[in-house]
């Protein structure tokens, strides 16, 4: 039956290469719908063979996981993972299994369905196959065949999870609430088309509450220092402090005492050529290893105070050059600078918020010293690196801060925030 199935497939794929589209709105639209019942069997098919790949072990003695055999077979990463979800989901959900393969359901309203269920049995601690997961099957399918987005279907699960868990706390005494379970903490995230990042958790009411207070302290309206309210939204306050916590908490696992050491380690693909006479030759963007292609600036900005391994790498992805990670303000010198500077040189953030940056970039030959080196929070450190502000050092030997000309057009150096008058007159040097 099986090798049926691929004939049928084989002739399918030939006559779709074959067809010649019809010219009136009636064949169309018939086309439409058998096209679209046609990749939903199509989906229902992958998932099943996916499932038998897993379950038998088939990838593993082809020398390599489910993911990687469906991606060296044509799949891109996220049909992939859907397909390994609905592969392990279809054998506990008869009822989705079905819709599967008669064609009536696409894999991403599969694959919604098989998440909400999923959803709903692990917060309110029911298996697979309970009464709770036929009824959510059910409903989630109807609210899929009702062309329901599967946004929507994933807020229908949620409700059901909420109503069933408020059960499952007032039944269950001895238990642990589910707003008190840190075994259902989930943080997932996805890198969008534009290359940014975008997340969402699921915390326990203790580790929300920990991160609430935190942002909450850490992202107050700060005015500027000639009394101007502060001009970044709500949202963009949280940014930003959720920022300075991530630095704080990268900096807290290093091994400098006071202020903490640079801690994150960047690996940087470069793309490049070489040949005798010129050396090396960088051939394009630069690539992280987790967000992908990234500016210039970018690099810049990285370099400043993270452990950045640049390597080299030809056309076929071989590396060619590897060079010895980045000098960083560390020890002594990072102590002596946050001495001197005492907190954020722009805006005043507190030194444990703020990033070491080489006044001369370190990209151009600047050196890791304290007379080029000061203090910035990641906030302004992107503005100096992206949005036309410049630090340069004062024959003080103090930090001035040099706004663009879109703010000043004079653009009059202005005294680091620490050394500020309330009126900004200039200081002697």
């Amino acid at each position: 039956m099986f090798d049926e199935v691929l004939e049928a497939a084989d002739r399918l794929a030939d006559a779709v290469r074959e067809c010649e589209m019809p010219t009136d709105d009636e064949a169309l639209l018939a086309g439409v719908r058998a096209a679209v019942t046609a990749r939903n069997a199509a989906d229902g098919l992958l998932a099943r063979v996916t499932g038998e790949v897993e379950c038998r072990g088939t990838a593993k003695r082809v020398g390599m996981s489910v993911r990687e055999l469906l991606r060296r077979h044509g799949c891109v990463p996220v049909v992939a993972a859907r397909a390994i979800r609905l592969g392990r989901a279809i054998a506990h959900l008869p009822a989705l299994a079905r819709h599967l393969r008669d064609g009536s359901l696409s894999g991403e309203y599969a694959d919604a369905v098989a998440r909400g269920v999923r959803h709903v049995c692990m917060r309110t601690r029911s298996p697979l196959g309970s009464e709770l997961a036929v009824e959510t099957e059910a409903v989630l399918i109807g609210h899929a065949l009702a062309g329901r987005s599967p946004v929507e279907i994933d807020d229908r699960a949620r409700a059901i999870a909420l109503e069933h868990g408020s059960a499952v706390d007032a039944g269950d005494e001895a238990g642990t609430p589910v707003a008190e379970d840190t075994t259902l903490n989930e943080v997932s995230w996805a890198q969008r088309d534009d290359g940014r990042l975008a997340g969402s958790f699921d915390l326990d009411v203790v580790a929300g509450e920990r991160l609430i207070s935190c942002l909450d302290t850490a992202s107050r309206p700060r005015p500027l220092p000639d009394g101007t309210p502060d001009p970044r939204s709500a949202p963009q306050r949280r940014a930003d402090a959720f920022v300075q916590v991530l630095e704080a908490a990268s900096r807290a696992l290093g091994i400098d005492g006071l202020v903490g050491s640079a801690k994150t380690e960047i690996l940087l693909t470069v793309p490049a050529t070489h040949d005798e006479c010129c050396g090396i030759t960088p051939a394009g963007p630069a690539h992280l290893q987790w967000m992908g292609s990234v500016s210039d600036e970018a690099v810049s900005l990285l370099s400043c105070d993270a452990s950045v391994t640049r390597i080299a790498v030809d056309v076929d992805a071989a590396p060619i050059d590897t060079s010895p990670t980045a000098r960083l303000f560390t020890g002594r010198t990072r102590k002596a600078i946050v001495a001197r500077d005492q907190s954020c040189v722009m805006c005043g953030n507190p030194a444990s918020w703020t990033d070491v940056h080489h006044i001369v970039f370190h990209s151009q030959g600047g050196p890791t010293t304290c007379d080029n080196g000061c203090l910035l929070c990641r906030t302004c450190h992107v503005a100096v690196h992206q949005h036309g502000w410049e630090i340069v050092m004062g024959p003080d030997r103090h930090p001035w801060i040099r706004p663009p000309a879109t703010v000043d057009p004079h653009r009059e150096p202005q005294p680091a925030y620490n050394r500020r008058t309330l009126r900004l007159d200039t200081m002697a040097a």
